[in-house]
């Protein structure tokens, strides 16, 4: 008997998705970052921090917040680490500057986000592509 009902629900699931949705109504498309974008990114990020004076850590996440690339001067603090990858978390998760959500203390209750200044979303045509982060310079230089 209860194969019976197993194979009725199979069928009838089958049924309903054949001829109620499409495959598309069905699924979700994305766009991601390359691995050699982010890296560029990261790059030209540290580079500028250097020419600054300053010794930074630079992360690039994707638009689901996880790592692409990440980069960092040698010198540059242990703590660079995993602040620039929440940062670009942050931005990544949230859309916006990590610095703009100075205001919204109640974000803190992820151990995932860092409300400072230093973490921008990438964004091309509207579309959040993921996030980078930067730290080691100053809060403004950083962001």
């Amino acid at each position: 008997m209860r194969y019976i009902h197993i194979k009725f629900i199979t069928i009838l699931v089958t049924i309903l998705f054949n001829s109620a949705y499409s495959e598309e109504s069905l699924t979700v498309s994305s766009k991601a970052l390359t691995a050699a974008m982010a890296q560029r990114v990261a790059i030209e990020a540290l580079n500028t921090c250097s020419k600054l004076g300053y010794q930074a850590a630079v992360a690039v996440v994707g638009r689901n917040g996880n790592l692409i690339a990440f980069i960092r001067d040698p010198l540059s603090g242990p703590h660079t680490i995993d602040i620039s990858e929440k940062k670009a978390f942050t931005s990544a998760s949230t859309r916006v500057a990590s610095g703009s959500l100075v205001d919204m203390q109640n974000l803190n209750f992820s151990d995932k986000l860092i409300i400072i200044k230093g973490g921008l979303p990438i964004s091309i045509g509207g579309y959040v592509y993921g996030g980078v982060g930067v730290s080691g310079a100053t809060a403004e230089d950083d962001e």
